[in-house]
Order: C-alpha cells, then sequence, then structure tokens
C-alpha cells in the first residue's frame, strides 16, 4: 500500500448514444454510431478528505469484439453491463488506501475474471472478450486518476513518484522494475505541442469538388481537412486482402495529398501510417505490399514512417514472425497487447513495440510506457475515437511520454457532436493548426 494512498467510496457510470459523422471502416466492420460510457469515481484518504474524478470512452465493439455470434447491440449492451458491474464493485474492491495504479490492475484483474459472468446474465453465449473488458473499465482506471490528483490539488502526473506511488516497479514489472520509478519515464509537465493525424480511409474523398456537403460546417473531403487544420501525418485504412491493389492505393492517396499540401504550401514532410486492422493472413501479404509500394511509389515507401497491428490479434494462434518486416519498417503491435505478459510476447515475435491506447487502460499505458524504456522499445500512441475529456487525457499522457508520432485524436474528425463542450474549453487541442495540438492548461490539477 502506498502512504498517501486514497480508497475508493462511490462509483458511477452514465451512458449516452451519438451518430458518427462519417462512417469509420476497420477490417472488423464499419462503426455507424458510438455509445459513450462516462464514468466518475470518489477516493478518500485516511483524513477523511474526498476528490471526484472523471474519465469517458466510447464502447467501441466492432474494435473491441468484432467476431460474436450475437449483433452489435449485444455486444455493447454486454460492454455496458460490465460498466454497471465496476461503478457497484469498485468500492468493495478498492477498499486499502493505494495508489490509482494498484487499484487499476487490481481492477483489470477482477474483469478478466469476471467477464463470463457478465455474458451470462445477458444470456451471450461467449465470454466476452477481455480487449472489451478493458475497454468498459478504462473511464474508471482514468477517473481514478483524476480524482487523485484533485485530491492532492496537483497534476496526476505528478504523483507518480515513490513518495505517492510507494516501492518501485517491479510490483507490476518483475526484476526490469527493481529499484526503478515511473517519474523516471512519464513527465510531470508536458511538451506543448503534438504533431495530429488525419485519419483517411478507402471510403473517403480526396477532393472537396467531389465531396458531398454535410451541412455541418466541417470538411467533407481530405482537401478540406488540409485547408482547416494543415495536416501533414495521415492514418491509412486498409483491409489487407489484396497487398497489390492496396499498394496502389496507398501510393495514389499519398501523391494526391503529397500534391495539395505543395499547392497550398503547407510546411513539412507528408508522412503517414498504414493501418490494416488484423486484416493480412500472415506476414507475407504486409511484404507483398511493401514489396508493391515500394515498386508504385519509391516516396510513398520511404514516407511511410509504420504499420500498426497488420496481422491476427491472438499472438498464440499462429505465433508470426515479424522480424523481417520490422527490419524494413516498424511494425506497432495494438489488438494483441490486453495485458504486460502479451507486450513481452509481441516483444519475443519481433513486434517493433506497441501502439498504446488509453482506451485499455491509463494504469496499464503507464506502465507499458516504462517497460518500453527499460526494454529498448518504441512506442506510439494512438486513439479510439477518444470522446471529449477522453481525448483531453489521452493527449495529456502523449504529451508527458516519448511516443514516436505525438498524438492521434480523431473525435473531431468523426464524432465531434460529443465534443462540443470539451472543444470550446480546450480549443488549441481538439482544433488543430498548422498540423498540430496545442496542449494548454491540460492536467494541470487532475487528468485533464
Amino acid at each position: 500500500m502506498s502512504e498517501r494512498g486514497a480508497r475508493v467510496v462511490d462509483a458511477t457510470v452514465t451512458f449516452e448514444d451519438y451518430d458518427l459523422r462519417s462512417a469509420l471502416v476497420l477490417t472488423g466492420g464499419t462503426i455507424e454510431d458510438a455509445t459513450e460510457a462516462r464514468a466518475t469515481v470518489t477516493l478518500e484518504d485516511e483524513m477523511g478528505h474526498r476528490a471526484t474524478g472523471e474519465g469517458v470512452v466510447f464502447l467501441s465493439a466492432i474494435w473491441a469484439w468484432p467476431q460474436s455470434e450475437h449483433g452489435f447491440v449485444e455486444r455493447v449492451d454486454a460492454m455496458q453491463q460490465m460498466c454497471i458491474e465496476v461503478a457497484d464493485f469498485m468500492p468493495a474492491l478498492c477498499v486499502e488506501d493505494d495508489h490509482p495504479i494498484a487499484h487499476g490492475m487490481k481492477l483489470e484483474d477482477w474483469v478478466d475474471a469476471h467477464r463470463v459472468a457478465v455474458g451470462l446474465r445477458l444470456f451471450i453465449r461467449e465470454r466476452v472478450p477481455k480487449l472489451a473488458a478493458l475497454v468498459s473499465l478504462s473511464p474508471f482506471d482514468a477517473a481514478l486518476h483524476d480524482a487523485y490528483g484533485k485530491l492532492h490539488g496537483v497534476s496526476s502526473y505528478q504523483t507518480l513518484s515513490e513518495e505517492f506511488v510507494g516501492g518501485d516497479l517491479s510490483r507490476w514489472l518483475g526484476p526490469v522494475g527493481e529499484g526503478r520509478h515511473l517519474d523516471e519515464f512519464v513527465r510531470p509537465q508536458g511538451r506543448d505541442a503534438l504533431e495530429a493525424w488525419l485519419v483517411v480511409g478507402t471510403n473517403d474523398t480526396l477532393r472537396e469538388a467531389d465531396a458531398t456537403d454535410l451541412g455541418d460546417g466541417l470538411p467533407s473531403s481530405v482537401e478540406g481537412w488540409l485547408r482547416k487544420c494543415g495536416y501533414r501525418h495521415f492514418k491509412l485504412k486498409v483491409k489487407g486482402a489484396d497487398p497489390v491493389a492496396e499498394a496502389e492505393w496507398v501510393a495514389g492517396v499519398y501523391a494526391e495529398v503529397d500534391a495539395m499540401r505543395g499547392e497550398m504550401g503547407l510546411a513539412g514532410e507528408t508522412t503517414f501510417l498504414v493501418d490494416p486492422n488484423e486484416g493480412c493472413e500472415g506476414p507475407w501479404v504486409v511484404l507483398e505490399f511493401l514489396d508493391a509500394l515500394e515498386k508504385a511509389s519509391p516516396a510513398a515507401y520511404a514516407a511511410l514512417d509504420y504499420i500498426e497491428q497488420p496481422t491476427e490479434r491472438d499472438l498464440n494462434a499462429n505465433q508470426w514472425d515479424m522480424r523481417e518486416i520490422a527490419a524494413r519498417k516498424p511494425v506497432f503491435v495494438d489488438e494483441s497487447v490486453e495485458d504486460l505478459a502479451a507486450l513481452e510476447h509481441a516483444a519475443q515475435l519481433g513486434w517493433t513495440g506497441p501502439a498504446l491506447k488509453t482506451c485499455k487502460g491509463h494504469s496499464a499505458a503507464l506502465l507499458e510506457i516504462a517497460w518500453c524504456h527499460l526494454t529498448g522499445h518504441p512506442y506510439t500512441m494512438q486513439d479510439l475515437t477518444n470522446p471529449n475529456i477522453g481525448a483531453v487525457q489521452a493527449a495529456g499522457l502523449a504529451a508527458r511520454c516519448e511516443a514516436l508520432n505525438g498524438v492521434e485524436l480523431n473525435v473531431m474528425q468523426f464524432v465531434p457532436a460529443s465534443s462540443i463542450a470539451t472543444a470550446a474549453e480546450y480549443p488549441e487541442l481538439l482544433h488543430v493548426k498548422d498540423g498540430v495540438h496545442r496542449v494548454v492548461g491540460v492536467a494541470e490539477r487532475g487528468l485533464y
């Protein structure tokens, strides 16, 4: 336990549904609407002082639970039920005075063990996937850290030292964490600006002249977003099914986007990443894609920063060796990482490092950052369309670590209606200008 710890005395959750402004196409399906889960957690220290924190996430069942005999609505219902049960059980589970990381990791173990019970209560004839359970837990984990910072009247990132956490990182990381502490790897003060990324899928329109105006004052094409925000980094969504055709599409998008940026006089080189969302049958498909891309456009090949989770999420299914890919382009693991053991396994298989997402848990992300530094693995900070304060919290973490890519925040592209008030409070963060998110006033007290 931590001498400066606190216990949970109350937790609640509410839900709200939103339509996506434009569909987000993943290999596992097309996301057209999203259910927001907003958690609040109240902590109390041994002196009786209390503080309440918040966390928010979209319960993205198509991403976290793509394969099921049950429909989308049933899967979202199960994730909502998981949220409700986390809220109900937190005060009984988190009774010791401890740091939020200790509470968060204990809750991870609890939801993992509880996944069968949730499904049975809803007559779902399968175990809720661990990734779906982690997404459901994540707003509570963020709220723990937010409340803890507020309890001490400081940024949550000022509470990562041994003084607050108690003990070293070996408690969670084993021998590699002996004598090491989180504040070595996550700074209390963050960077002022983070590189921004625009998501581009095969269903998206490149030129504004070809776009359909959605009537909300926001761009309906890549060209429109370029003029508004000045992006220089792009996340290209592919399906991994036809590597040669997709390489040609990627080469074409790169050429068109780079030309548009040149026409507009935008500064900086055009770069992109490719995300097949597990769509590639095996590593050979990725290698065929890279060969085809290099042949189609050496310039596009050079501009490819990295590849995100090209193959299936179950690392044990085929034990794919990713070293040949990683020797050519960094390849980051995303959906496969559900805990630290999976991260270590991915490293053994040759993945470059993790694509971190706060929607899997803020505590886990902090520990994974430390593990990456201690073992020499780079990492990126990706998004699951974090809404409103969830986006702010993700940016706050990205600003205080050494993520390779800056940060991906795409809520204003896909679900701006969810974040109107937050965008007004943090306009320079959520409204991209000159290709960057400006991190102003984030996590000065608490986590956002």
